[in-house]
């Protein structure tokens, strides 16, 4: 069993003369992007949302409304479209002096595109009614997160106001979480500390290693690491992250990687709380390209 896990990572460092997918490219994917840059969007993102949301419940409209772009355009059914900050402001000011509060965004989703754009999309409730947030378009302008486009639905209007004391932005604080760790693990990969890596997984975690590994425990997933790492494997880097908070202690990762041995495609992380502490149970990833 020892000899065929070794095999198999000498296959994966292209030692081996067995090929697989592409050959033709020789530089590194998303080499000109710092490791974790996304995932730093993914935060700065976060924070605008949070900020946006409080304001919405403090009853602070013009803060809301300064939280588009001129140009902004909200689709917001059965509401109609509304376009540029004078017809938005028609809309979030009327609403919030009616008394709608209350504000919690649950189920969100960061979908990072580059260094100036991201999507996020969510469930959302307040004390009048709930629904979905199909797509928030956010975009750094002169160095300032703000909305350009906003696609959302009321689902539900309730006949009377309802009080709910969830916490707004608990999902939001479950994603800084689950991006944190993850910035951790991809330092602690790229300095060469294997054991980082492997302590980033559960007791129990399976990791899929497409076409390479299928492995079911922390010690044999750490063991796949610190071999790759020995092996020269360095540079990790993630592209177009996605992550999403499913409950409170659970949220999963999707992305595009590239490292200076090969690229390819992260399908799931789940990261789930135990113990207080944030770790992997499930990592499914496929190498696509491997180097020459």
């Amino acid at each position: 069993m020892k000899n065929l896990r070794a095999g198999i990572l000498t296959l994966l460092l292209g030692i081996s003369a067995i090929t697989f997918g592409q050959h033709t490219k020789t530089t590194q994917a998303f080499s000109t992007s710092a490791p974790t840059a996304q995932h730093k969007v993914a935060l700065e993102v976060l924070d605008a949302s949070k900020a946006w949301i409080a304001n919405f419940n403090k009853g602070n409209a013009a803060a809301c409304v300064n939280g588009y772009t001129q140009n902004a355009v909200i689709n917001a059914q059965p509401f109609g479209i509304k376009k540029g900050r004078k017809e938005i402001t028609g809309f979030w000011a009327p609403f919030i002096q009616s008394g709608a509060t209350n504000l919690i965004y649950t189920n969100v989703q960061i979908e990072v595109v580059n260094k100036t754009t991201a999507f996020l999309s969510a469930n959302w409730s307040m004390n009048v009614g709930k629904g979905i947030i199909y797509q928030e378009k956010w975009e750094k302008k002169e160095g300032t997160w703000l909305l350009t486009y906003d696609n959302f639905q009321v689902l539900e209007k309730f006949k009377t106001p309802q009080e709910n004391k969830t916490n707004p932005i608990a999902s939001h604080l479950v994603l800084e979480k689950v991006i944190q760790a993850s910035i951790n693990w991809i330092q602690g990969f790229n300095t060469g500390k294997g054991a980082i890596c492997g302590n980033g997984y559960s007791e129990k975690a399976t990791m899929n290693a497409v076409p390479f590994a299928s492995l079911n425990t922390k010690k044999d997933i750490q063991g796949f690491w610190k071999k790759l790492i020995s092996d020269g494997a360095n540079n990790l880097i993630y592209n177009n992250p996605i992550f999403t908070a499913q409950t409170a202690n659970t949220a999963t990762l999707a992305a595009r990687w590239s490292m200076n041995i090969g690229e390819g495609k992260i399908y799931q992380e789940k990261w789930e709380k135990i113990n207080g502490e944030w770790l992997l149970t499930y990592d499914e990833f496929q190498v696509l390209k491997q180097y020459e």
